[in-house]
């Protein structure tokens, strides 16, 4: 599961990851074990494009390293998972700058004089006249509208969500 879903961040162009390593307490809170894990995942995460791998070993369970060090692993000297994502930036403009990427969620067809493609934009900025490709066919199109919750919008940036109407 942690390979598929590595593998769906790397295609959506997520750069930067996470590795929580949960249930060491199962493993006996073993730092060879850990590292193994560690070793592994940052090998297949360079061979699918993943640049940025960090292993954060942790217990859910117990809690340690989650937002605590915890007495457990002694051995762990890098952060706690909330030390690590607390001051990770979020808003990253270089996401506005790459190709449109819209996983559609939803067909919107409300009746036979509207159908809209929902989603939330992953990648890229989309305006009304801006021509698409549909994948997987191939077919290119233009964007006739674009709407958001309050109504039609002059534009829709990375990570909001939106309905789009195409000309075709």
């Amino acid at each position: 599961q942690t390979r598929r879903h590595s593998i769906i961040c790397a295609l959506l162009g997520v750069r930067h990851v996470v590795l929580a390593v949960n249930k060491m307490d199962l493993m006996g809170w073993s730092e060879q074990v850990f590292a193994r894990l560690a070793q592994e995942y940052a090998a297949f995460a360079a061979r699918i494009g993943l640049p940025d791998a960090v292993a954060i070993p942790m217990s859910a369970l117990s809690g340690d390293q989650v937002a605590r060090r915890g007495e457990h692993m002694p051995w762990s000297r890098g952060p706690t998972l909330m030390e690590h994502l607390e001051p990770c930036e979020v808003d990253d403009d270089r996401v506005q700058r790459q190709p449109l990427r819209l996983p559609v969620q939803w067909v919107n067809r409300p009746s036979a004089d509207f159908r809209g493609y929902c989603g939330l934009l992953a990648a890229g900025v989309v305006r009304p006249g801006d021509r698409v490709r549909v994948l997987p066919s191939g077919r290119e199109t233009t964007v006739a509208r674009s709407v958001g919750f309050e109504g039609d919008r002059p534009q829709a940036v990375a990570g909001e969500s939106v309905t789009l109407t195409l000309a075709d």
